[in-house]
């Protein structure tokens, strides 16, 4: 049996909703997705522009992540973490490792999709599946 949370934790779990929202999850995925398209339409012409919106999704995501990490450790005090939630942080680490490979090679000059597009599959999974549990 659990002891109830003190007031300032319970303001914690409510404080996660940045997390949890589409505050920072849902402009991620727009830029990750649209410099994906703008790319597949024009190499060429849209590099930039891809590399731009890529970057940014990356940058939010960090930022996401960053926000959920120190109430981690009481979200799973109070509830635990059910198979839903392992599956949500597995493939959220597999698509965040993907879009820093796909950061990397990019930037360096290479040229590949598997890492940016398995991240923004992985990302949008995790997106879908968060939402999910919020409103549920």
């Amino acid at each position: 049996m659990t002891a109830p949370l003190p007031i300032n934790q319970l303001q914690a779990l409510q404080f996660d909703d940045l997390h949890m929202t589409i505050i920072l999850g849902l402009p991620a995925l727009l830029l990750l997705w649209l410099g994906t398209a703008l790319y597949q339409i024009s190499q060429e012409k849209y590099t930039f522009a891809h590399g731009v919106c890529a970057g940014l999704s990356l940058l939010l995501t960090t930022i996401n992540i960053v926000t959920v990490l120190p109430l981690t450790d009481t979200i799973l005090r109070v509830g635990g973490a059910d198979v839903f939630h392992l599956i949500h942080i597995g493939l959220g680490v597999f698509g965040y490792l993907a879009g820093i490979g796909a950061f990397l090679t990019g930037i360096s000059g290479i040229r590949t999709k598997i890492p940016g597009l398995t991240a923004a599959v992985c990302w949008t999974i995790v997106f879908v599946m968060g939402y999910i549990q919020y409103i549920a």
